[in-house]
């Protein structure tokens, strides 16, 4: 079989035995209630939803802090844990593509992600019941939520394919995230003096706060279409070089 060829029952095959890792042992339902509960307990305890004008804006906002230590955790084994095991051998005897063992993995832990998001939706039924949102804004955020888990699920795959170790993985996963998620800050920004304009611009805080105002720009959706793209290409690079 061609490396680079794609067939959707492979995906599948490869999509249904990692998604249900997540939910046959306990760690999956560990990771959905701690995701849910810290998200409730920081917007309406630690922000103070009930004092400062009931907005959904600082949910959004925490989301992403959490994203930073929720995606390492989902994606630092997808990798790591076959390559120590040593199965990752037997997945490429198997007569599956590169391309469609990576599809497989990335489509699992977005799918994962997504029942992460669906398990906060009492948040904004919440603050749709005790004042009036803009649902453009919800509908933004959950969308750049989404955008932006896709592009640091992609990121963290090929992370956890540099490492053979789960910790490694996620250690290096987290450092890079953070780094992302300050690149676009004015004190960070300040000390790249020419370059600032082109930082904004990769700094995925830059795009997500653009669609978690209810702004659908396609220059932001492209963005964090490409960036999932670009490092799910240069996992596949990655693996052909190493076999």
């Amino acid at each position: 079989m061609k490396q680079n060829e794609i067939r959707l029952n492979n995906v599948v095959t490869v999509f249904k035995r990692e998604f249900n890792y997540y939910f046959n042992t306990p760690i999956g339902y560990i990771f959905l209630i701690t995701f849910s509960i810290l998200l409730n307990f920081l917007f309406f305890y630690i922000a103070r939803f009930w004092e400062t004008g009931r907005s959904i804006r600082g949910f959004f906002d925490l989301l992403r802090i959490v994203y930073m230590f929720f995606i390492p955790a989902i994606t630092m084994r997808l990798w790591s844990e076959e390559k120590k095991s040593g199965t990752v051998e037997l997945l490429f005897t198997l007569p599956l593509s590169h391309t469609e063992v990576i599809l497989g993995k990335f489509l699992s832990a977005l799918s994962f992600l997504g029942v992460a998001l669906v398990s906060t939706m009492f948040i904004p039924f919440t603050v749709w019941y005790s004042a009036s949102p803009d649902w453009m804004i919800i509908f933004g955020g959950y969308f750049g939520a989404f955008l932006l888990g896709a592009a640091y699920i992609a990121l963290g795959i090929y992370i956890s394919w540099l490492n053979r170790d789960q910790i490694s993985a996620f250690m290096v996963s987290l450092i890079v995230f953070i780094f992302l998620f300050l690149l676009g800050y004015q004190p960070v920004l300040q000390f790249l003096g020419p370059f600032k304009e082109i930082a904004a611009f990769l700094s995925v805080s830059w795009h997500y706060d653009s669609l978690a105002r209810g702004l659908l720009d396609t220059r932001d959706i492209l963005f964090f279409t490409m960036v999932s793209a670009l490092f799910l290409y240069l996992n596949l690079r990655s693996i052909k070089m190493a076999r």
